[in-house]
């Protein structure tokens, strides 16, 4: 991850908006951040961190409103960077404001994650940026941003935390962690097994003998639906010849019918043909003059009434204009009198704003005398402020000096814990001995109570799951042998049984139906075969039911063994386990090394630890009153100026509005003030109101009267011409209407008709042409159809018979036969599902049986493999491994560091220990290196990791920000450690570095610097 850029507002010291651009900082391959303690140098690693997890270590739950800066009402961080194999630029905001009524609400915080494609952002999540970045929070602060108290992280952690950090840093790792892989397998397996053996006993036994039986039966019942099918195709072609017979006779009567239906309607025809000849006359000669007479005369009425009405609004128009020219000069003379009216309105205007104006003045004053005293009082509560401050500074310096050392009590809380842990799987691993145990003895119960129930094993006294087993099966081999003679003996027994029914039959000099033989002396008799049946039969119904038992005791035999071999390896296992955690409780008994403790006394710790607890709770809420007592002495300095401010505006305003009361007393001249002395502003208001309302309404009341009396004038003279038009009108439609008469009348000349009503009449029938004229054709086309198809079917029966008892006997011979066809479909449809049936189970049964082989070996070595993988050591050898390839990769810094005294190792437990070259080589813990020791250590340990993290990732650059451990080293070891981080510039690395140590800025090739101002907070300037 490349950062880019970074923005900052409202959060902890950072009031004002503040951008970092890391550009020309990253260019320069090794850059510094740096300000005094307490500037806000840490806060840009948490704003970080923050903004892509949505975490912040050293805050509680309520992070929303101790982040945000108290004298800002926004929180806002926008963080865009560079990551992935491809190089793509990603961007991560977060955002939250505070309630202006409610200053301790403060929202929740609305993340926002996008990543840029072709110029532009697209939306993204949180879970997808942090697979691209590939850590979580908690190893991004070990390898990436690593803030103050982390740094060491690596270098301290125990064996199991470490395992599990390796193995998220290294993906790789996690597949060699196959315990739970090959117990999940082996479970699975198992269960395929018996499920396995629960479906060859649930699917029972199928013999091909019992197959081939079945497809004989089908194949006779089969024969005999073909010849049915045949005898049916042979009666339904004769029953079609006599239903078409039946059909011609039923369609002749139909039309017969018919014919004599169409030849009664035909004088209806007749005198239809003679209405539509005259009207097609009529319509031809007169239709068009008589139409034109009567629209003439119905245009000329219409005109004569419009005329009328014309006149008559006339008249009523000249009225209406002589009234409303004796209002409009009463309404001129008023309007005459409209500049007097407006300016005693101007005057009254003025005579209120004075009034407003002096009321202003007063509220000034008051105001005025007010500010000066809480000026006053503000100046009181700063001096107060600032006592108070000061003693609660002393409170912090005696609380501080009195917490114990924390990291000594996590170490011995952190032995308590493991003690406890191995102390909870001692007993755990008891209670589960317990419970296999009983499960044993469960298991031996159903044994027991299996060999009283079946004889076959009764014999057996000592409980062996596989002798019994063993003689299970040998007993139902016997048992299938015995089976199998005796079937052979009953298809003998069988056979002698038919013949003895056929000489039951038999009399001398009759031929033998079998042999043809006319004597026969030794006939078989009946009473001979029956009761070898009798006894056959017996014994095969006695022996299945022995078969049937013996299967379901070998079932049952099958899953007790197996549920006693798991019990057996389980209790192999817990054994070896607890004696396992036996050694690990006296090893790490070996590890309690503080003298002023006691390893039997925990409650001590969580004393110490409750008390230190407690009182960091009381500094953090010392230190928080102190930041309290601060912002609010800042706020009230603020407040004083803003009130000193706020007075001499009020001077101001007062200057202001004297002038304006002098200025406004001259525009009142020549207004009757004492009559307006005792009216009340809302009076005077009400008065002005009133007037200026008066003068509009004059004035719109004016305008509109002269435009309505122009309207009128206009109205009239349109109304006079329009009376005109419609006169020329009416004359011309009376001179057409009389010469449409004389061409009508030469028209009706050479006709019947006496007149042009007898015309109106048959033009009034409206007779549709067409559909006439089809009617008619299609009446004449009928009759004409209908009798041709009349003589053609009495040629056709002419000499035909047709027999009604005859058509019915065959219908019901095919309804028989029909019948019997589809039951022998039903019977064959029922064969044919029992014989698919035991063909499927026949051919499950052997892929069962040849699955069933390959599983019972998967399932071996399974168990095999369980063996070698039981916990995570084989994990932790591999992590060893990688451990160790880190160590050396690390020691090529730390050894040069340490000017080739130090050098890291790892212990047989994967912890690491250092060999100490000026004490004879011998080892120690690295947890007995110096303060500054500790920083090169883990310095060392960071580059290796980002290095393998960088190869991990396929990234060309890397890049990492620190913020720990300079202070505490000599000028000769921070000039190695910088040696060290220049060289990283040749390696394509990016290093970033965070201290308030100001000689460090000589070294550093760009830096930006951190201020913390009480006027703006803390304010960046990159150099």
């Amino acid at each position: 991850m490349i950062p880019v850029k970074l923005t900052l507002e409202g959060i902890y010291s950072y009031r004002e908006r503040q951008t970092i651009d890391f550009t020309r900082l990253t260019g320069a391959k090794l850059f510094g951040i740096f300000g005094p303690v307490g500037s806000g140098k840490s806060t840009i690693l948490e704003a970080m961190i923050y903004v892509l997890y949505g975490t912040i270590d050293r805050l509680n739950t309520e992070v929303k409103y101790n982040l945000m800066n108290l004298q800002a009402d926004r929180l806002f961080v926008d963080f865009e960077f560079v990551a992935g194999r491809e190089g793509r630029r990603y961007r991560a905001s977060v955002e939250s404001k505070r309630n202006r009524k409610n200053f301790t609400d403060v929202s929740s915080p609305k993340f926002n994650y996008y990543f840029e494609e072709k110029g532009e952002w697209h939306p993204f999540t949180r879970e997808g940026l942090i697979g691209v970045i590939g850590l979580t929070v908690q190893n991004f602060k070990r390898v990436v941003i690593i803030p103050q108290g982390k740094f060491q992280d690596f270098l301290m952690l125990r064996d199991k935390e470490r395992t599990e950090m390796m193995m998220e840093l290294f993906g790789d790792l996690r597949q060699y962690d196959l315990s739970e892989s090959v117990t999940t397998l082996e479970t699975e397996t198992r269960q395929q097994v018996t499920d396995f053996r629960g479906r060859i006993v649930g699917l029972g036994e199928v013999a091909p003998e019992t197959i081939q039986e079945k497809r004989e039966k089908r194949e006779e019942l089969k024969t005999e639906e073909e010849r049915l099918k045949e005898e049916i195709r042979e009666i339904l072609s004769r029953e079609e010849k006599l239903k078409t017979t039946k059909l011609l006779l039923d369609e002749l009567a139909v039309k017969k019918e018919t014919e004599r239906q169409l030849v009664d309607m035909q004088p209806e025809m007749e005198r239809l043909q003679a209405e539509l000849t005259e009207y097609e006359f009529c319509l031809q000669h007169f239709q068009q003059p008589v139409g034109n007479l009567e629209d003439l005369q119905h245009r000329s009425g219409e005109v004569r009434l419009a005329l009328e009405n014309l006149r008559k609004i006339g008249e009523e128009k000249k009225e209406i204009l002589l009234s409303f020219m004796k209002n409009f000069e009463v309404l001129q003379e008023r309007y005459g009198e409209k500049e007097e009216i407006r300016k005693r309105m101007e005057r009254v205007d003025a005579f209120i704003r004075r009034l407003e104006v002096e009321r202003e003045c007063r509220d000034l004053e008051g105001r005025k005398a007010k500010g000066e005293e809480i000026v006053v009082k503000t100046r009181q509560e700063i001096e107060k402020r600032q006592e108070e401050s000061k003693r609660e500074k002393k409170e912090l310096e005696e609380l501080i000096r009195v917490i114990p050392d924390m990291r000594v009590l996590s170490d011995i809380r952190e032995w308590f814990t493991v003690r406890q842990h191995l102390l909870t799987g001692r007993e755990k691993d008891g209670k589960e001995k317990k419970k296999i145990e009983n499960e044993k003895e469960e298991l031996i119960g159903e044994y027991i109570a299996l060999r009283k129930k079946y004889t076959v094993i009764q014999h057996l006294e000592k409980v062996e799951g596989e002798v019994w087993l063993k003689a299970c099966r040998e007993q139902t081999e016997s048992v299938a042998e015995r089976l199998k003679f005796l079937r052979k003996e009953a298809l003998r027994l069988g056979t002698r049984e038919c013949l003895a029914t056929f000489a039951m039959e038999l009399s001398e000099g009759t031929p033998c139906p079998l042999c043809g033989a006319l004597s026969h002396p030794y006939p078989l008799h009946a009473e001979a075969v029956e009761g070898d049946v009798k006894e056959n039969t017996d014994l095969i119904v006695q022996l299945e039911n022995e078969e049937k038992e013996l299967s379901v005791l070998t079932s049952r035999l099958t899953l007790l063994n197996e549920r006693y071999r798991v019990c057996r390896e389980r209790e192999d296992q817990l054994e070896a386990a607890m004696k396992e955690t036996e050694e690990a409780m006296k090893k790490h008994s070996d590890l309690f090394g503080w003298k002023t403790y006691s390893p039997e006394c925990p409650e001590k710790v969580e004393e110490e630890m409750k008390r230190a607890a407690e009182l960091k709770v009381r500094r953090e809420r010392q230190e928080g009153r102190i930041a309290r007592t601060g912002e609010q002495i800042e706020l009230q300095r603020e407040n004083l100026e803003k009130y000193r401010l706020r007075l001499d505006e009020i001077d101001r305003l007062l200057v202001q509005r004297r002038a304006q009361v002098e200025l406004l007393a001259a525009q009142i001249e020549g207004l009757d003030t004492e009559r307006y002395e005792s009216y009340g502003l809302e009076q005077l208001n009400k008065v002005l109101t009133e007037g200026n309302r008066e003068l509009e309404k004059l004035e719109k009341d004016y305008a509109g009267a002269v435009e309505k009396r122009r309207e009128m004038e206009l109205e009239n003279r349109k109304l006079e011409g329009n009376i005109e038009e419609k006169e020329r009108e009416f004359i011309r439609l009376r001179k057409e209407e009389e010469s449409v008469r004389k061409q009508l009348g030469s028209l009706l000349k050479g006709t019947d008709y006496s007149g042009i009503e007898p015309v109106k009449e048959v033009l009034k029938k409206k007779i549709h042409i067409q559909e006439s004229h089809e009617k008619i054709n299609r009446y004449n086309q009928q009759l004409h159809a209908v009798r041709l198809r009349r003589i053609e079917l009495e040629n056709l029966l002419k000499d035909v018979v047709y027999d009604e008892d005859q058509y019915m006997t065959l219908q019901k011979e095919i309804s028989a036969k029909q019948f019997r066809e589809r039951e022998l479909v039903a019977e064959l449809g029922a064969l044919d599902n029992h014989i698919s049936d035991l063909e499927k189970r026949y051919a499950s049964l052997l892929e069962i049986r040849k699955e069933l082989t390959v599983l019972e070996e998967r399932l071996q070595n399974l168990q095999l493999l369980k063996g070698l993988f039981r916990g995570n050591d084989f994990v932790k050898f591999v992590s060893s491994i990688y451990l160790q390839n880190l160590c050396n990769a690390a020691n090529e810094r730390f050894f040069r560091m340490t000017r080739q005294r130090l050098k890291l190792e790892l212990s047989e437990d994967n912890d690491f220990l250092v060999r100490d070259f000026m004490n004879e080589g011998r080892t120690r813990s690295a947890r007995t290196l110096s303060g500054g020791q500790i920083f090169q250590a883990s310095l060392s340990l960071a580059l290796a990791l980002t290095d393998n993290i960088r190869h991990l990732s396929g990234c060309k650059q890397n890049f990492f920000f620190l913020d720990e451990g300079f202070g505490s080293l000599d000028k000769e070891s921070l000039s190695v450690v910088f040696d060290t981080l220049k060289a990283l510039r040749d390696e394509n690395r990016i290093v970033g570095l965070i201290s308030h140590v100001e000689e460090m800025q000589q070294e550093v090739p760009a830096c930006i610097q951190v201020e913390n101002t009480s006027e703006r907070g803390t304010i960046v300037t990159q150099k």
